[in-house]
């Protein structure tokens, strides 16, 4: 029992953790400490998801929301992986986009969502757009350190091998640089997944965003909380998927000493 306590000892401890919030939320409403009108409870929630479940609103909001979220996520890893890459490679390309990249790293992003609504119109692609954004520096970053900042010594010692340039790159520099990669997908995951839902609830006829906000505006609590939940569910789920991906990567990570 110890032996897969310590196995598994972060999973279970954020179980424990998680499971005692709810049980304080629920006594704390339950008792009159908290108005269930302003945060509802976890046995309200349940009921109300339960419901939401049976006549397939959750589903058909969290299908909306998923294929947004992917489809921006992916956008985001094609066009900053390949920009970081790049930038990575080639000083001259770092230095064209540097400004293009702080500029939109500093800037509030959904500042600009009264502008992609002028471009792409109310909906799924405006959705979409600012979830790229949104997503796309992190990628980039991430991209951009982890092609920088591979180990020379494996480097001097594949080339000293005589490795050609895209030897160094898919044998040396890409495996080399997975931590860095996944860091970076796993911090554009969240910023994919909160441009989804604001943007959401500005403009969307369906979706987890436009179901909290649809709910908010009616003051139905319960309702509001099953959407918001999920959001807080989903965004557990890909990045525990991503700690796991992370594990199974660290065999890519070249070794001098091997």
């Amino acid at each position: 029992m110890t032996r897969i306590f310590k196995k598994h000892q972060a999973l279970i401890s954020g179980i424990i953790s998680f499971a005692v919030l709810l049980l304080i939320w629920q006594f704390a409403v339950d008792f009159g400490y908290i108005k269930a009108f302003f945060v509802s409870s976890p046995s309200r929630v349940a009921v109300e998801f339960w419901r939401q479940l049976q006549s397939g609103e959750v589903r058909d909001n969290m299908a909306v929301s998923l294929y947004e979220f992917a489809v921006g996520l992916s956008l985001a890893v094609t066009v900053g992986g390949m920009l970081g890459v790049m930038a990575g490679w080639s000083r001259t390309i770092e230095y064209v986009l540097e400004p293009f990249i702080w500029f939109k790293y500093s800037s509030p992003t959904i500042a600009f969502y009264p502008l992609f609504i002028a471009w792409l119109g109310l909906g799924e692609p405006t959705i979409i757009a600012i979830a790229f954004i949104f997503a796309l520096t992190p990628i980039y970053a991430n991209t951009l350190s982890g092609i920088k900042n591979v180990d020379q010594d494996l480097v001097r010692a594949a080339i000293s091998f005589g490795a050609r340039p895209h030897d160094l790159f898919l044998k040396v520099t890409l495996p080399g640089s997975v931590p860095i990669l996944i860091a970076g997908l796993r911090l554009a995951v969240g910023r994919a997944l909160t441009g989804v839902i604001a943007a959401e609830l500005f403009g969307a006829t369906a979706g987890l965003g436009y179901s909290i906000a649809f709910y908010g505006q009616k003051l139905k609590t319960n309702e509001m909380m099953v959407s918001l939940v999920l959001v807080v569910i989903l965004g557990v789920i890909f990045t525990q998927l991503l700690s796991l991906l992370e594990s199974a990567t660290d065999a890519w990570r070249p070794n001098v000493d091997r």
